[in-house]
């Protein structure tokens, strides 16, 4: 109720502020603002779904979403300007137009361009220096497919790394489910662990897991595979313990990160990598004697200001932490959810350089 009470009065104040732009009545434009928006929000968290003819119309709201979030901050960011400036309505409304198709525009092409991001490690029990690189929340569906993969996998190739580590969310809808959209992993130059994230669950975990594996992937679950002197240890999507909330519709009954770590046989003589989406139960990892965690989930905020947010809601939001002994590395990801747009965050492949710790 408070969010659809936030939205009309966000729709309201855009309405009596711009509606001189578009020559309405403002009463005429805060309706058709709040039917968009409410339309748009309700498409941009239904693009799991395959109906017929449902790609483009998903495509096209999920960008309004985005469009009309910059058209608020504009207007926000004008009228505080306003107060000093004195704007006549001309200059207030090429402002506030300007600003939106520019911000929306840059948000566009920012997150269809993804970005090497290095990362170097120190690994206690680690003796020889290893290069792995990480994928995460790529969510391939209406917006990305085939083409944004093999991208990534090019990215990939061009570094000396030995195994590819993707932590979840590869896909985000029916749309795009198929073996001819993971055919660039074939041409990968290493080897492929991967952990499922919650959009994974959310269109069929199942079938994720067996596409994947008819690529020649290792999916891991809840188990550790040796990768050379390396354990990999991967779990499912879930919860850090019975203690925390629901963590993004983590159902995997009772199974907590808690209790699985401590049925994995995990060797706290070797360097370990802990794979799991979501960046929790870190304590729990460590206590394990997991040396690194990498993970994704967050999308570091993925827009302004969820950016600002996300420091605030998630203890490890992006980049590198440590946590007692270990490190926790959390990427940005390599696609993006709602919006195709990313504004102050970037879509990220991630080379994870490890070496031995002094």
């Amino acid at each position: 109720m408070v969010f659809f009470l936030l939205i009309f009065l966000f729709a309201f104040y855009m309405a009596r502020r711009t509606a001189f732009i578009f020559g309405i009545g403002w009463k005429w434009l805060f309706l058709g603002l709040s039917v968009l928006a409410v339309v748009s929000l309700f498409a941009m968290m239904a693009t799991r779904n395959q109906l017929e003819g449902w790609h483009a119309l998903a495509v096209v709201l999920s960008v309004v979403v985005g469009v009309l979030l910059y058209m608020l901050i504009s207007i926000s960011l004008t009228d505080l300007i306003n107060i000093f400036l004195h704007f006549t309505p001309k200059t207030y409304g090429l402002i506030v137009v300007s600003a939106t198709v520019l911000v929306s525009a840059f948000g566009l092409v920012n997150a269809s361009i993804p970005k090497l991001r290095t990362v170097e490690i120190a690994m206690p029990k680690l003796t020889q220096p290893v290069q792995l690189v990480q994928f995460s929340d790529v969510h391939l569906g209406h917006f990305r497919g085939k083409r944004n993969l093999q991208r990534l996998v090019d990215i990939a190739n061009s570094t000396d790394a030995k195994a590819l580590m993707i932590t979840g969310d590869l896909f985000e809808s029916l749309y795009n489910l198929n073996s001819a959209t993971l055919e660039p992993l074939n041409k990968l130059k290493m080897p492929v662990y991967f952990v499922i994230g919650n959009h994974d669950t959310y269109v069929n975990a199942d079938s994720v897991k067996k596409l994947m594996r008819l690529q020649g992937v290792n999916v891991l679950e809840n188990e550790a595979k040796d990768f050379g002197e390396l354990q990999i240890v991967g779990l499912e999507y879930m919860r850090p313990d019975d203690k925390s909330s629901d963590h993004m519709h983590a159902s995997f009954g009772n199974r907590t990160i808690e209790n699985t770590l401590s049925a994995i046989a995990i060797d706290s003589t070797r360097p370990s990598i802990l794979l799991h989406h979501n960046p929790v139960g870190a304590e729990y990892a460590e206590k394990a004697g997991v040396g690194l965690y990498l993970a994704g989930h967050t999308h570091g905020g993925q827009l302004f200001p969820m950016n600002i947010i996300n420091h605030y809601a998630f203890t490890y939001n992006s980049g590198l932490y440590s946590c007692g002994k270990m490190q926790v590395y959390t990427s940005e990801g390599s696609g993006t959810f709602g919006p195709p747009m990313r504004v102050g965050t970037r879509s990220e492949v991630t080379l994870v350089k490890l070496i031995p710790a002094k």
